[in-house]
């Protein structure tokens, strides 16, 4: 039992934080390195879990249907060749499967009390993401925290919350909501704000109509509604100075009103082109190729391209969610077996996606949506299999299931919401039913991100607990302890890791088809470091110079660097660059030709230096341990009374 809960708690921690897959970059290259930690965790889980099987008929029986369930979506990867997606839905399942098994063998309660705490660290990473405009976010001036993607953030941050909420106190369960729907707010992602709404407005609707239909009153609880007003005026004025200090956040909340008010201009501007592409496509269209696989969740796609290291097991990386979607993905079809029209329609759509993203985004997903129904009704009986499916981005699981395996993939997304209803004991259950069916309507990642299924295998064995009978957890608050520090602590020294290994130089490449023309010169979005948050660009400030300044060059001469004042209109003529704002390169080729047609290399290099953030982060996570301890302490004193 007392492994068990160790063991449990080092999970919860190390994936449900995002710490594992934050450091995933970090193993590439370093193929006995990831095989070492990799094989540790997993083996470790899975022969606790075995173990547990195989003693504990109590816990067996339970999760016997989930088992069952489980087997047969494990047997549809059969159909298709296993790669790198394939892998990454495998492992969620099974650590979402053993984390169950975990959980229900030690402390439930305790399990889903730290699982809310964790949840409630994420939202502080959020809203501290909020103050840097070089943060950990992949969209400036959206939160993300150590997820990296808003989208999958904040989808994180409604599960966890759905999941655990009933686990913690009633006296501070408000202001815990209260955190966790402020940081879901700053989070800018809309889809999920709306499944929000909804996980918050179905339970209180089943609560509500018996007493209005029996004409009873509904009364409030009023524990904790003193400290829940404390600490949404905090949060308040958190917003209040992020406004202030990071102009980022403040475009961002206008793009995203802006894309809201012109959701209906823009959907029919899109149809209006998806069309005329259509009409213009030849009789019989050539069968295209899927390109590979994006990068992992969290990296976003990157305007620099660099040398491509060696392959690494990365079998938890999650794939990648819109802001790094290949728009021009497109299904290998067969002009002979399916409807021409469907095939030139999804060329089309692969033409108009590029570049949706940044005209509406709401759009995109609509198009991505389309696309994803147009490749599953071209699929065939038994599918393409995640490694073509999930390059399409539908951006809906239930759609990736079905372009995956066919008419059988619908069953395995319905299978976990089904499960997720069949343990409902009452109406303070339905919040993680709810929350799951809007994740799952507006992402794709939920059976592909071990970060994202962990808080709601985790709420599914809090309601299997419910029914067993209780059981004597003395002494697992010591061993949940232990494993709260062992993943703080893996935490710890990954990042001390990563801060001794990385070149303080980051050196990339540009592509060609990220460069467009602008003042006189060519301009190129930077991708942020590798590490966002830990690293930023040292020099890109006007006016400011480090120890080791930065440099391009046009194959192998150097450009000169420019400097402007903030006030001024930049300008480079040839041979120049400068950096017109942050993460914008601006230059010109030493002749004046144009840099995506001259058949030259460009290559900048960038000194890196350690980001504030990354302090705050490390400060603040061990002050989350030191809490989380104290607290394990106190309800082992109130056990052994």
């Amino acid at each position: 039992m007392k492994p068990a809960a160790g063991l449990c708690a080092f999970v919860v921690v190390v994936y449900q934080s995002w710490f594992m897959p934050f450091f995933l970059p970090f193993f590439m290259g370093r193929d006995d390195l990831a095989r070492s930690v990799i094989y540790a965790i997993y083996g470790g889980v899975l022969i606790a879990a075995i173990a547990i099987l195989a003693t504990r008929r109590d816990v067996s029986a339970r999760i016997l249907p989930l088992a069952i369930a489980a087997a047969i979506a494990v047997a549809a990867t059969a159909l298709h060749s296993i790669g790198i997606v394939a892998k990454s839905y495998l492992v969620t399942l099974f650590l979402g499967g053993a984390a169950i098994v975990l959980m229900l063998a030690s402390a439930p309660l305790v399990a889903l009390r730290l699982s809310a705490s964790v949840t409630a660290l994420n939202a502080v990473i959020c809203l501290l993401d909020l103050f840097f405009a070089d943060g950990f976010t992949s969209t400036p001036g959206r939160a993300a925290g150590l997820a990296i993607n808003p989208n999958v953030a904040a989808a994180g941050l409604l599960l966890g919350a759905a999941a655990s909420h009933r686990a913690v106190s009633k006296t501070w369960r408000a202001s815990f909501l209260i955190l966790v729907g402020t940081a879901l707010l700053v989070t800018l992602s809309r889809s999920t704000i709306l499944a929000a709404v909804a996980t918050v407005a179905v339970p209180i609707a089943v609560r509500i109509w018996p007493r209005y239909r029996d004409g009873r009153r509904f009364q409030l609880d009023p524990k904790g509604r003193a400290r829940a007003c404390a600490v949404g005026l905090v949060l308040l004025g958190t917003i209040g100075a992020a406004l202030t200090v990071n102009a980022y956040f403040r475009a961002a909340i206008d793009g995203s009103v802006t894309g809201i008010v012109s959701l209906a201009d823009a959907l029919d501007a899109a149809a209006r082109a998806v069309d005329a592409s259509v009409d213009q496509a030849p009789a019989i269209a050539t069968p295209p190729s899927v390109p590979a696989p994006p990068p992992s969740s969290g990296a976003p796609t990157s305007a620099l391209s660099s040398p491509t290291p060696k392959t690494s097991p990365r079998v938890t990386a999650a794939p990648s969610p819109l802001s790094s979607a290949p728009a021009a993905a497109v299904p290998p079809t067969s002009p002979k077996a399916s409807p021409t029209g469907n095939v030139a329609k999804i060329e089309a759509l692969g033409e108009r996606l590029t570049g949706e993203g940044g005209r509406n985004s709401i759009s995109a997903r609509a198009l991505f949506l389309e696309r994803g129904l147009l490749a599953y009704r071209e699929g065939g009986f038994f599918g393409r299999g995640l490694e073509e499916a999930q390059p399409l981005a539908p951006h809906n699981t239930f759609v990736l299931f079905a372009i995956a395996f066919g008419h059988f993939g619908w069953l395995i997304p319905l299978g976990v919401v089904a499960f997720t209803f069949w343990f409902v004991r009452d109406a303070s259950d339905l919040p993680l039913g709810v929350a799951l069916v809007g994740v799952m309507l507006t992402s794709h990642d939920l059976l592909l991100t071990p970060s994202l299924f962990l808080p709601a295998a985790l709420g599914v064995g809090g309601m299997i607990a419910g029914r067993m009978a209780p059981v004597d957890n003395d002494g697992t608050a010591g061993s949940f302890a232990f494993g709260t520090v062992s993943g703080v602590a893996f935490f710890v020294a990954g990042c001390i890791a990563i801060l001794l290994l990385t070149p303080p130089f980051a050196v990339k490449r540009l592509r060609a088809d990220t460069i467009y023309a602008a003042r006189g010169g060519y301009e190129t979005l930077l991708a942020p470091p590798q590490f966002p948050g830990l690293f930023r660009f040292s020099d890109l400030a006007p006016g400011l110079s480090s120890s080791a300044a930065s440099y391009m060059r046009e194959d192998t001469a150097s450009l000169q660097r420019v400097e402007w004042s903030p006030q001024a209109r930049p300008a480079v003529r040839p041979s120049e660059y400068t950096f017109r704002r942050r993460g914008t390169l601006l230059f010109a080729a030493s002749d004046g030709s144009d840099p995506r047609q001259n058949g030259r290399d460009y290559e900048v290099g960038i000194p890196l230096s350690i980001n504030p953030l990354c302090y705050l982060l490390l400060c603040m996570t061990v002050a989350w341990s030191l809490a989380m301890l104290a607290s394990l302490r106190r309800s082992r004193r109130l056990d052994r009374r």
